[in-house]
């Protein structure tokens, strides 16, 4: 190693660093990364009490859970390949930094809703700073490391993300804190929300300050047509890996929005209703401890696909973590009574499943997308995710309120099966071509 690329820390916690990143850098993006997943997860737990707090009836709250849920993706499928081609123009930085505002302004408002019209405007502030917010968290760690250490890479980042997934459960025990406390049920929500925003505040100081301005320099590629570039991420389909990590992102983020919605609205329901519990009560004795399974599973998967997508053909990797999430997804049919001790287990492995999906998936896209257009590529692999999770948050709360709790979780069982068995031919059609 060259005194230049050691004083530049260009290997830094088992990843070789692209070129001009320095160690404070990745760091910084780390602490973004860690408030960005906290908030990916954050209205999925917190919400479900809210609900009850505004006194809407049972039978409503899954659809609206889901419709709520569809919107902010509608509004993620519109702009995040809008603001991955933008960060091509104008730095990853500034992107970043406006997702974590907005973000936090949309969640701050969010528990001051009166009405359900409230509800759906601030949800909209919400989901521009996300469109940005999450888009810029998956582009900037592929900016930041050599290909031959990216599975290292994204293995860091979802140990990261999962960290971060502590911070909905933590959130999600402090209105039960603040009733202690004397506070009303409705003062509870909004000061816990407040404690939410102010994370996101902290963030964009930190990626303000940390982030790299700029990747690599501009070239012409990049310099091509706004709308050209929005195109990049779509024709970069054609290439059939690119394609798999397209699927790859639709099922992983859909299970995650499955467990995110639906998990902590299950408990809710079954708490208030059948054990006759308050919501604050529902939330922090049933709900918390559940969420916090599937985040220990999650973190030690994330670990562990990190260090098996760089061991393994990317292509592998994806097949075994959609065949795993498979399996745990239809199990969940088997659930009736979600408090009961064995279903500890069940979500512990759901992590683990979610995480390796999550993991492989942006590894794969990240080793296929053109570094020059990676912010486009990388922003049409969001709006593939983006689209699973409007299928599983839409379809899912119908399929919650018609037929069952579990049927979610059942219908992303068979989509990660299907994802499962793509992964296997292509491999074996990838093997066939390089004998």
């Amino acid at each position: 190693m060259s005194a230049t690329s050691f004083m530049q820390g260009i290997h830094f916690c088992g990843i070789d660093l692209s070129e001009g990143i320095k160690r404070r850098h990745l760091v910084a993006y780390l602490i973004a990364a860690f408030i960005s997943s906290g908030y990916a997860g954050a209205l999925a737990v917190l919400q479900p009490g809210l609900l009850q707090v505004m006194d809407i009836p049972f039978a409503e709250q899954a659809i609206l859970t889901g419709n709520l849920s569809a919107l902010q993706e509608v509004v993620f499928i519109l702009l995040m390949s809008v603001m991955g081609a933008l960060s091509d123009r104008v730095g990853r930085r500034p992107v970043y930094v406006f997702g974590l505002l907005t973000t936090a302004l949309g969640f701050t408002l969010y528990p001051h809703a009166e009405t359900l019209t409230e509800l759906v405007a601030y949800r909209l502030i919400v989901a521009v700073g996300g469109a940005a917010m999450v888009g810029m968290m998956v582009t900037v760690i592929a900016d930041y490391s050599q290909d031959k250490t990216r599975g290292k890479a994204n293995g860091l980042q979802g140990v990261v993300a999962t960290l971060g997934a502590f911070i909905p459960p933590v959130l999600g025990a402090l209105p039960a804190q603040f009733v202690a406390s004397g506070y009303s049920e409705a003062m509870a929500q909004q000061l816990t929300f407040g404690v939410g925003g102010a994370l996101g505040l902290f963030g964009a100081i930190v990626a303000f300050i940390g982030l790299a301005p700029k990747v690599a320099p501009i070239t012409q590629e990049v310099k091509e047509s706004f709308f050209k570039l929005l195109k990049v991420g779509f024709h970069a389909g054609k290439d059939p890996q690119t394609a798999l990590s397209y699927g790859a992102a639709f099922i992983s983020r859909g299970d995650l929005a499955v467990t995110g919605a639906f998990m902590s609205l299950w408990l809710m329901q079954w708490g208030t209703r059948e054990l006759g519990m308050s919501p604050s009560e529902a939330m922090f004795q049933l709900a918390v401890p559940r969420v916090l399974a599937v985040v220990t599973g999650a973190l030690i998967g994330s670990v562990l696909m990190g260090w098996l997508a760089d061991k393994v053909s990317r292509v592998v990797a994806v097949a075994l973590a959609s065949g795993l999430a498979g399996i745990i997804y239809l199990a969940v049919f088997f659930v009736s009574d979600p408090t009961s001790d064995w279903f500890f287990g069940l979500l512990f492995i759901m992590g683990i499943a979610e995480i390796s999906a999550f993991v492989s998936s942006q590894v794969l896209v990240g080793q296929q997308a053109p570094a020059q257009q990676r912010g486009a590529v990388f922003g049409f692999f969001g709006v593939s995710g983006a689209v699973g999770i409007l299928v599983g948050t839409a379809g899912g709360g119908w399929l919650f309120a018609s037929i069952g709790p579990s049927t979610p979780f059942v219908l992303f069982g068979c989509l990660n099966a299907l994802v499962c068995l793509w992964a296997i031919f292509l491999n074996k059609k990838l093997r066939t071509q390089a004998a």
